[in-house]
C-alpha cells in the first residue's frame, strides 16, 4: 500500500493513515483475524505494523514522481538535484541513491533508536532541557535558513552573487509563508463562515487537513506548473561526470543519524530543513554541479528522511508527541499500552513496529531495484506535458474535496508563494517558514 501510494502523485502517507484511522472498525476486524489471539491488543499493534512498515515503503517509491514528474523549464533558476540528474537522462540513478539512502537511514536508525530514546527519556531527561530552550532553537534555525541562502556552507569570506538581496528575499519568504501557517494553524480560519461545496457537510475542517493544501500549494502545485514547458529529456549536463559510488563515510552517517533525530524528535522538522541545518554544504540547487554532489544530496535527504521516521517511533513512545500523521494514527491503534517516562516498558511494542519497517525497506529497496529497467524505458512519459497536467488535476480535486473552499484559499497562497521560489533562486526550504513561525509563536506563548 504504501509503495504503491508513493507512485500517485499527491498522494501523501498521511491520507493513507488519515484514512486507516478513519475505518478503524474494519482495519482492527481485519487484521484481528490474522493476529495472535494470546497477545493483548494484538489488531492494533498489527495496524500500527501496517501504517509504519506502510510509511518506509512511501519513502522509497515517491523518489519515482519527486525525480520525473514535475520537471521545471532551463529558465528556472531553482533546480532540484534528481531533476537536474533526470534532465541529464540520469533519473534511474537519482532512484536508486534515494533507495540505498533510504536503506541506510532505516538500518542505522534503527540500531540506535534504544540509545536514543535513553537520551532523550528516561534516565538522562535530555528532551525536557531541549524544549525549555525551543524557541531560541527554532529562532536559531530560522537565522540560518537565511543567512545560508547568501552564503552557502556558513563560509562568509565566500558568498554568493546579490548575497544581501538572496537573504532579505528569503527572509520575506520565510515571514510570508510563516503569516499563511499561522493563519491556517493557530487561528479560527478552519472553521470561517465560508459558503462551501455541497459534499462538505460540516462547517469545518480539522486544522491538520489544511497542511494537504498548504505543501501541496507550496512544493507540488508550483513544479507541476513550471514544468509545463520543459524541453524533451536531456535538456542539462553536469560540469563532472559520476565517479562511481563511494563508501559510507563517518560524517555522511553522523549527519544521517543528526538529521533523523531532529525530524523524529524536533517539532515541525522535515528532512529538507534537516539537511540544510545538519550539512550546509549540501546544498539544494546550485548553478554548477557534478553527478556526484546531487546523487549524495539525493541519498542524504532519503537517508534523514527514512531515519527520521525511525527516531519518531521513539518519540512516540518516550514523550507521547507524534511527529508525523502517520505517527498520530499509530498512536490511537495502540493506545494505553505505553506510559509516559516509562518507555523501557514498551520495547517489545517498539521492536514490533521497528521490525515492521525493517522488512518493509528491505523489500521496497528490492522493488525499486526490479523498477529501474522499467523506468529507464518509461521516462519521457514519466516527464511528459499530459502526466503533470493529469497529476495537476489529482492533486487539486483531492485537496478541494477534503478541504473544501478553506483549502482551495489556502491552496491558492501557497501555489503563489512557491511559484515563486524557483523563479528567484530562493531555496523552497524557506517555505518550511509556514510551520517554524507558527511554532515559534507556540514556544513564545507558553514561556
Amino acid at each position: 500500500m504504501g509503495f504503491l501510494a508513493g507512485l500517485v502523485p499527491g498522494l501523501h502517507m498521511n491520507n493513507i493513515a488519515a484514512a486507516v484511522t478513519t475505518y478503524g472498525s474494519a482495519a482492527l476486524a481485519f487484521f484481528g483475524s490474522i493476529s495472535f489471539a494470546a497477545v493483548p491488543n494484538g489488531a492494533g499493534i498489527s495496524v500500527s505494523c501496517f501504517i509504519s512498515s506502510a510509511l518506509v515503503a512511501h519513502i522509497f517509491s515517491e523518489s519515482v514522481v519527486s525525480t520525473y514528474v514535475g520537471i521545471p523549464d532551463e529558465d528556472v533558476v531553482s533546480v532540484l538535484p534528481a531533476h537536474r540528474l533526470a534532465k541529464a537522462g540520469l533519473g534511474t540513478l537519482a532512484v536508486r541513491s534515494s533507495a540505498e539512502g533510504a536503506l541506510a537511514g532505516v538500518l542505522y536508525g534503527v540500531a540506535l533508536v534504544f540509545p536514543v530514546c535513553a537520551l532523550m527519556g528516561t534516565p538522562l531527561l535530555a528532551y525536557d532541557a531541549i524544549s525549555k530552550l525551543m524557541p531560541f532553537v527554532v529562532s536559531i534555525f530560522i537565522l540560518l535558513l537565511v543567512v545560508s541562502e547568501g552564503y552557502p556552507s556558513l563560509r562568509f569570506r565566500h558568498h554568493v552573487k546579490g548575497h544581501i538581496l538572496r537573504m532579505v528575499s528569503a527572509f520575506a519568504m520565510v515571514l510570508a509563508s510563516g503569516l499563511l501557517g499561522t493563519v491556517a494553524l493557530l487561528t479560527n480560519y478552519y472553521a470561517a463562515p465560508l459558503p462551501d461545496f455541497p459534499w462538505i457537510s460540516n462547517e469545518f475542517v480539522p486544522r491538520s487537513s489544511l497542511l494537504l493544501p498548504m505543501f501541496a500549494g507550496f512544493f507540488g502545485v508550483p513544479s507541476l506548473l513550471l514544468s509545463m514547458g520543459s524541453r524533451p529529456l536531456p535538456g542539462i549536463t553536469f560540469a563532472r561526470a559520476y565517479d562511481g559510488a563511494r563508501p559510507l563515510s563517518a560524517r555522511e552517517a553522523l549527519t544521517m543519524l543528526l538529521g533523523g533525530i531532529m525530524v523524529g524528535w524536533l517539532p515541525g522538522m522535515t528532512s529538507g530543513s534537516a539537511t540544510t541545518a545538519c550539512s550546509p554544504s549540501m546544498t539544494e540547487a546550485r548553478v554548477v554541479e557534478d553527478v556526484s554532489s546531487a546523487s549524495r544530496f539525493v541519498w542524504l535527504y532519503s537517508a534523514i528522511s527514512a531515519s527520521g521516521a525511525v527516531m519518531s517511533v521513539g518519540a512516540l513512545f518516550v514523550i507521547q508527541r507524534a511527529r508525523s500523521g502517520s505517527m498520530d494514527a499509530v498512536s490511537l491503534f495502540v493506545g494505553g499500552t505505553f506510559v509516559e517516562g516509562a518507555w523501557f516498558q514498551s520495547v517489545p511494542l517498539m521492536s514490533a513496529i521497528l521490525l515492521s519497517m525493517v522488512v518493509s525497506s528491505l523489500l521496497s529497496r528490492w522493488a525499486i531495484h526490479r523498477f529501474l529497467p522499467v523506468l529507464s524505458r518509461s521516462s519521457k512519459v514519466l516527464c511528459s506535458r499530459a502526466l503533470a497536467v493529469s497529476s495537476l488535476v489529482f492533486v487539486t480535486g483531492l485537496c478541494l474535496s477534503i478541504t473544501g473552499v478553506r483549502g482551495a484559499l489556502v491552496m491558492a497562497c501557497s501555489a503563489s508563494l512557491g511559484m515563486l521560489t524557483p523563479i528567484v533562486g530562493i531555496r523552497r526550504i524557506q517555505l518550511m517558514g509556514s510551520l517554524l513561525v507558527p511554532i515559534w509563536i507556540l514556544f513564545v506563548t507558553m514561556i
